[in-house]
């Protein structure tokens, strides 16, 4: 049996990848030239990298599913947001348990952690976020 991922997992990944260079280039300026302590830092950069995502999420990888108006973009956001959170959570818990408790090297344990998370956070998406509204009814 073969595991095999929507082409639109391809497109959520090369926007994931921009997520990542806008996160840490908020995290680096947010610390290095306005002093911000790096607990607060990150969660900036997580949620401007966030914002990124949704924004090109919404414009390259589910553009089948346009979401029309302010308030369903609105709402599209905050889902998206709260899916982010959530696989981020499971991003950081499979992190510490990889790294502490397996003694695994914490970039690999954190690169693994980013694939669990990334597929949990793509279903979630295509699901719930992103979800196909029947338009027949």
């Amino acid at each position: 049996m073969q595991l095999k991922l929507p082409k639109r997992f391809f497109t959520f990944t090369l926007v994931g990848i921009s997520g990542i260079v806008v996160n840490n280039a908020i995290l680096y300026y947010a610390k290095e030239y306005l002093f911000v302590p790096i607990p607060i830092a990150s969660l900036i950069a997580i949620q401007v990298a966030i914002f990124n995502n949704f924004f090109w999420n919404h414009r390259f990888t589910w553009t089948d599913r346009e979401m029309n108006g302010f308030a369903a973009i609105r709402a599209g956001l905050v889902k998206f947001t709260m899916v982010s959170w959530i696989a981020g959570a499971l991003n950081w818990i499979v992190l510490l348990l990889l790294n502490h408790y397996a003694g695994l090297y914490y970039i690999l344990a954190n690169l693994i952690a980013i694939l669990i998370a990334s597929i949990l956070n793509y279903f979630l998406n295509d699901l719930w976020t992103f979800r196909h509204r029947d338009t027949t009814l």
